[in-house]
């Protein structure tokens, strides 16, 4: 099955969301992509989920719901949308049980973590420094 046959596939299951227009494309691009992740630490079973954007990966926290990334912050935040494409791809993921699993030993955690934050910095600053 190509992309665009998995595209279809997806976003055939949640016609509620097409309503998001682009927000909503790009979600189910994220999903064929694989781009959805749980980041899963054993034996303590932490998780981490991240979804990869534009600028590299967000950190997400779904039952919050929250994501790292700046639209996140600066439009459902303030209202302005309900939802930005990593948590919906995230919620179409989960619902389609394509969340991407990948697991690492807990002793992984504190480096995965210092990775992740970095990242979520440079994607912010790089934002800044575009809308500057």
């Amino acid at each position: 099955m190509d992309d665009e046959s998995r595209e279809d596939a997806i976003a055939s299951r949640f016609p509620q969301y097409a309503r998001f227009g682009k927000t909503f494309e790009k979600a189910v691009d994220a999903v064929v992509r694989g781009y959805v992740k749980a980041h899963v630490f054993v034996p303590s079973g932490r998780i981490i989920c991240t979804v990869v954007g534009s600028g590299g990966d967000e950190f997400i926290d779904p039952e919050k719901p929250y994501c790292s990334c700046s639209n996140f912050f600066f439009r459902v935040m303030d209202g302005k949308r309900e939802y930005f494409y990593h948590l919906l791809g995230y919620k179409m993921a989960f619902e389609s049980k394509k969340v991407e699993q990948l697991t690492f030993d807990d002793d992984e955690y504190s480096d995965f973590l210092r990775i992740i934050t970095v990242d979520v910095l440079n994607n912010l600053s790089e934002k800044r420094d575009k809308s500057s």
